[in-house]
């Protein structure tokens, strides 16, 4: 079990996310930054809706990395 914060995933919050895999706790991070309806979220919320596949698989493997450190 590995948690990690919002800001450690590249958002702006402190709220916590914990998970087995790194999978699980980067689509709870997504989750949370899509539902959020605050200003500070709206940049990244908007920066998600219009990734790229490649965008998307590159936030991944950087989070894989992070994952892999702690």
């Amino acid at each position: 079990m590995k948690k990690f914060t919002c800001k450690e995933m590249g958002g702006p919050c402190d709220e916590i996310f914990e998970g087995e895999t790194y999978k699980e706790v980067g689509e709870k991070g997504g989750q949370h930054i899509m539902s959020s309806t605050d200003e500070a979220h709206k940049s990244l919320r908007e920066q998600m809706a219009k990734s790229s596949k490649e965008d998307k698989q590159k936030w991944w493997d950087w989070f894989k990395g992070e994952w892999d450190k702690k």
